[in-house]
């Protein structure tokens, strides 16, 4: 019985990495958006994390081959999801308890991998930063994540429904 669970969970897992892996194909940012978005975070992160200029002359060239590590993964990532995508797009193909359990154990084997790979450029990066920078780069991080996700999720104001009347 748990074991059917288990693979029901998974299946759900999977259909609901597809539906939202559609939105991962969509065309790549524009450059100059997103090199504007990176001066910013840079601008901030510097600021938030009181570096000097010693620690950014050593911090950003390691903190931008640690994100390379990270969109590597990420990119096979998508193409593990585009992979689903396009058998699930076949009428002519029947999901089986095999392919379920394979694509399931890749996409956890690397989110494994790219959470062991944060671990280990935190922990690397404590001789350049002080602990307390390296505590404040983990809460930046997780910060500018979640405020780039919501921006990027919420409406903008003329896709916004009219607030109710109060009655």
């Amino acid at each position: 019985m748990n074991r059917w669970i288990g693979i029901v969970l998974i299946g759900l897992f999977i259909q609901g990495a597809v539906v939202m892996a559609q939105d991962d194909f969509m065309e790549p940012m524009d450059p100059d958006r997103r090199e504007q978005m990176e001066a910013l975070r840079i601008w901030k992160m510097t600021e938030y994390l009181e570096l000097s200029t010693e620690q950014s002359i050593q911090f950003f060239p390691r903190l931008k081959e640690f994100e390379d590590i990270i969109h590597e993964n990420q990119n096979r990532q998508r193409n593990i999801m585009k992979s689903i995508y396009e058998l699930l797009k076949d009428e002519n193909y029947a999901t089986t308890e095999k392919d379920v359990k394979n694509y399931a154990k890749q996409l956890a084997d690397l989110e494994k991998e790219i959470s062991n790979q944060k671990e280990v450029f935190i922990i690397s990066i404590g001789d350049v930063l002080r602990k307390d920078q390296q505590l404040k780069f983990i809460v930046f991080d997780n910060r500018f994540r979640n405020r780039l996700m919501r921006s990027i999720c919420q409406p903008t104001r003329h896709e916004k429904s009219p607030k109710r009347e109060r009655k």
